[in-house]
């Protein structure tokens, strides 16, 4: 449990963040709140070492990584909470924040969504999702059916 706590949540969270930090632009509301810590000076020196190497970063490492790390880490944390059991009392929660995230993806595809539809976010998105229940969760059982296994 410590290690999916550390490496499945902590870890993936960390990892996702940290690529917005050293990588992406300065302009989100994220750096207001460094500004605002005093963070500021400490986080440019740092940038200064990581934006020369923005340009030899994949794409999908920069856009698409995060988010699906940030998936990975609410799908441990949720799982570890629920003792790594998927039942009916908590598979809604477990889903709704990526049910929220592959839909809005879908709505991009559409147009009712502002922003770009990417095949990488959604791959992002189901691996964030799938990885962790495939690693972490326990038998979900109803009658005689068994819907996940563990490995």
């Amino acid at each position: 449990m410590k290690k999916q706590l550390l490496i499945g949540h902590f870890l993936t969270l960390l990892t996702g963040g940290f690529i917005y930090i050293l990588f992406r632009p300065d302009t989100f509301k994220m750096f207001g709140w460094f500004d605002k810590l005093n963070f500021t000076e400490s986080l440019e020196q740092i940038r200064n070492i990581t934006l020369p190497y923005l340009d030899h970063l994949p794409n999908w490492f920069l856009y698409s990584l995060p988010d699906g790390l940030w998936l990975f880490s609410y799908i441990s944390l949720l799982l570890a909470i629920w003792g790594n059991e998927i039942t009916k009392q908590n598979i809604l929660w477990l889903f709704l924040i990526p049910i929220i995230a592959i839909f809005s993806e879908i709505g991009q595809f559409i147009s009712i969504v502002p922003g770009t539809f990417d095949m990488m976010d959604m791959a992002f998105y189901v691996s964030g999702v799938v990885l962790p229940i495939l690693l972490f969760s326990r038998p979900l059982k109803t009658g005689n059916l068994y819907f996940l296994h563990k490995k």
